[in-house]
């Protein structure tokens, strides 16, 4: 039922917006979970035993097995906040540690997302096939698999911010505030984005309605206490773990030392693109990659304007649009930190939600018919980009030779011969070479050998990406003595084609240590950008000179 907007009497601080909260019928709710659950669950049943992503998916796997083992993430090794770990680690218990049992847990949470973004676009969908569509379209843009915490958090804040404008009462903002708080657990970043979106959000309907003051305050208690009470298991975490608080605050004062937040890269703008020397294929692909980066912003730009000249009673049928707008404006940061399409995917779910919302926000003669428009433009460009990335479409293309079902710690994963001669090669060298009294380094990249060789990290660090100052690199060799590294595996990289984020430059005074305090051995399978290290028996014990 469409929200009817009611005005008290101008006496009675006139021009308050009463509207019909948004509380989808629990056999509706029921109905869209099961969708959302069973999109999850054909994802998993056609990509998720495929490929491995050795770096960032290895790079939560290992945080979740060390969580689960009972260390603390950001103190006890290199990892985002804690939410995303504890909540791994507690599937862990149910489901084993391995590889799929990671991606069903994921999966899981990635359910929650997509559920809560597909019972918001429930209020301007009304067509069960449409909302499938939808439905199919959120989920292909949910990439990569092991950062789907980023796009369920982005859907899950639409879905409250569209409840607190159908519904803004002191309780309203209070469940706001809890999801804020649990969202900043998972990630700083989109806590700050949260709280950001939501604070303007509620500035804009004290304003724009005028509300009552005190009445404002009550509700801007309510929302911070449901912050404070959100992000309650952080708090607890830094009152009764030591040495955590500190950890945590390093953490925060590296990433501003660092001055950015990520590998920053040239936007992929659809002009910047030398369409003359692709395939017809490519280059609808890379136009339609740019044109995504260009619509949100623009889009956003556009939505502004429109709902600041907006009627206060049309704003009740654009509250999606509101929404989706509010939290899509400060996830646009997370795009364009590192413009590649895994990031543009992390952060475009309010934009999808948006867009979609057009026809019920506005008096188009026929919405339907627009709707379908919509959804048939969005999904064939999506085909081209998110689609076209997914492990299920490039595995299909790999010629059959070149494809193998492997026993990956149990699970049957399907991986290119070349991952499988690399990882047959790291198994043979920790069998043959490393004894398992011996640490066992492995840089700079490759966190997910860890729990695939049943191993610990020797030092806190195991994505050796960004430069590290001379005092921490001193202890990096202060620990890799004390651990008894005496065996490494360091490949030579550049991410981006960067040489400034090669090891050797990032971390040269360890790099430095390898030169000086260990030798290389040959070994065949490693692939030539890589070496096998091993330390001189007569290797000096005091660091390198800076």
């Amino acid at each position: 039922m469409a929200c009817k907007p009611k005005f008290t009497s101008v006496l009675n601080r006139r021009e308050i917006l009463k509207c019909e909260p948004y509380a989808p019928l629990a056999t509706e709710a029921l109905k869209v979970t099961l969708l959302a659950l069973g999109l999850v669950s054909l994802s998993l049943l056609l990509q998720g035993n495929i490929g491995i992503n050795l770096k960032d998916e290895g790079f939560l796997w290992y945080g979740a097995v060390q969580t689960a083992s009972g260390k603390v993430p950001i103190r006890d090794f290199q990892s985002y906040d804690p939410g995303r770990y504890y909540w791994v680690a507690f599937w862990f218990k149910l489901f084993g540690d391995n590889l799929l049992s990671l991606r069903i847990s994921v999966g899981i949470f990635q359910a929650i997302g997509l559920a809560l973004g597909l019972l918001s676009l429930r209020k301007v969908i009304r067509s069960w096939t449409m909302l499938i569509i939808a439905g199919c379209l959120l989920i292909t843009w949910m990439i990569p698999r092991h950062k789907v915490f980023e796009s369920s958090l982005a859907l899950a804040a639409v879905f409250f911010a569209f409840c607190l404008m159908r519904n803004p009462t002191s309780r309203q903002h209070f469940v706001c505030g809890i999801f804020i708080g649990v969202s900043a657990f998972f990630g700083r970043n989109h806590g700050l984005y949260n709280v950001l979106a939501f604070f303007f959000l509620i500035l804009f309907i004290r304003f724009k309605f005028k509300l009552d003051r005190r009445k404002f305050m009550e509700r801007i208690g309510a929302w911070i206490a449901g912050i404070l009470l959100g992000y309650s298991p952080m708090l607890i975490i830094m009152l009764v773990t030591p040495g955590f608080f500190d950890s945590f605050v390093e953490s925060i004062l590296v990433m501003l030392s660092s001055k950015c937040t990520n590998i920053s890269r040239p936007v992929p703008w659809p002009w910047r693109c030398d369409y003359s020397q692709l395939s017809v294929i490519r280059c609808i692909r890379e136009f339609c990659t740019g044109m995504f980066f260009l619509l949100p912003p623009l889009f956003y730009i556009s939505s502004v304007i429109a709902i600041v000249f907006s009627r206060r009673n049309s704003l009740s049928r654009k509250s999606l649009l509101i929404a989706s707008t509010f939290v899509g404006i400060m996830y646009l940061h997370h795009i364009f930190a590192r413009p590649a399409l895994n990031h543009l995917a992390q952060g475009i779910a309010p934009f999808l939600i948006g867009l979609l919302s057009l026809p019920f926000a506005f008096k188009f003669s026929d919405k339907k018919a627009l709707n379908t428009t919509l959804l048939m433009v969005l999904a064939g460009m999506t085909f081209f980009t998110a689609g076209m990335s997914s492990f299920f479409w490039r595995y299909r293309d790999y010629p059959a030779e070149i494809v193998v079902k492997y026993d990956l710690n149990g699970d049957r994963i399907w991986l290119t011969k070349n991952v499988v001669n690399l990882i047959e090669t790291v198994k043979r060298i920790n069998s043959q070479k490393v004894p398992e009294n011996e640490g066992f380094l492995i840089a700079p990249h490759w966190p997910g050998f860890y729990p695939l060789l049943g191993r610990e990290s020797p030092l806190k660090e195991i994505y050796f990406l960004l430069p590290q100052t001379l005092e921490r690199q001193k202890e990096m060799i202060r620990q890799l003595k004390k651990k008894n590294v005496n065996w490494v595996i360091l490949a030579d990289t550049a991410p981006d084609n960067r040489d400034d984020l090669r090891f050797r430059n990032t971390h040269e005074l360890v790099w430095r240590h390898f030169l000086n305090d260990f030798e290389p051995v040959e070994f065949q399978g490693l692939s030539a950008n890589c070496q096998l290290l091993h330390r001189k028996s007569d290797s000096s014990s005091k660091p390198p000179a800076p």
